[in-house]
């Protein structure tokens, strides 16, 4: 058996990450969002997805502007005495483009920031990490919530 340290160096050195492979991931991930949520370019408060027997989906708004919009994708969840944000993706949406790039994920911009390979990443290899945990989670959001009824908070 392999060690993770080893296999993890084959999977990051298996193909240079360009900005065409993570501008592909991009597209997808914008594709994904407006399937999840078809009316997001018309959302300028923060926003929640209730759909019956899932916990509700929360979408906050950050920034709104006719071409872009900041926003972050989330659940909130009663830990002890506090609401925690989990997993609290941060993303920009270039509506123009019909792109979605993730900005973090838990106000982090690496998802491990113990990874063993850290400094062989490049900054796109860290873009890859984030966006593809987008593009699974959107995955999972699409089958929990697909068709849910967004509502804006007071």
């Amino acid at each position: 058996m392999m060690n993770d340290q080893i296999q993890t160096k084959l999977i990051y050195n298996k193909q240079k990450v360009t900005y065409k492979n993570l501008s592909e991931i991009f597209e997808l991930n914008f594709i994904k969002i407006s399937r999840l949520i078809p009316l997001l370019a018309s959302i300028t408060g923060d926003t929640i997805g209730i759909k019956s027997q899932s916990n509700d989906l929360f979408l906050i708004c950050h920034e709104k502007s006719p071409y872009t919009g900041t926003y972050t994708l989330t659940h909130k969840i009663k830990s002890m005495d506090k609401v925690i944000n989990r997993p609290d993706i941060r993303f920009k949406i270039y509506f123009d483009a019909k792109l979605l790039e993730v900005e973090s994920i838990c106000k982090e911009t690496r998802i491990n920031s113990n990874h063993p390979l850290l400094d062989d990443c490049s900054d796109l290899s860290f873009q890859l990490e984030l966006n593809l945990f987008m593009l699974r989670w959107l995955d999972y959001c699409l089958d929990k919530y697909n068709g849910a009824k967004w509502i804006t908070k007071n």
